[in-house]
């Protein structure tokens, strides 16, 4: 649940953002998607590694996936 909630705050910054906004943000904006980002990345390996998934393994073979699929 926390990932999620963190995932919704990272979304909460380019919310309403054109692409060329949201690839151009300002310094506190930058600041603030960086934050998110790095709680994201640490959920997700606390979560892999609780549940015992190698998530460079897991990424790896979802690209596969994706390759074939699209």
């Amino acid at each position: 649940m926390a990932l999620s909630v963190e995932v919704a705050e990272l979304a909460e910054i380019f919310m309403w953002l054109n692409e060329k906004q949201a690839t151009s943000l300002k310094k506190e904006k930058l600041n603030a998607a960086s934050e998110e980002i790095a709680d994201i990345f640490l959920y997700l390996l606390r979560l892999s590694d609780t549940l015992g998934i190698d998530l460079i393994e897991a990424t790896d073979e979802k690209m596969k996936k994706n390759i074939e699929k699209y």
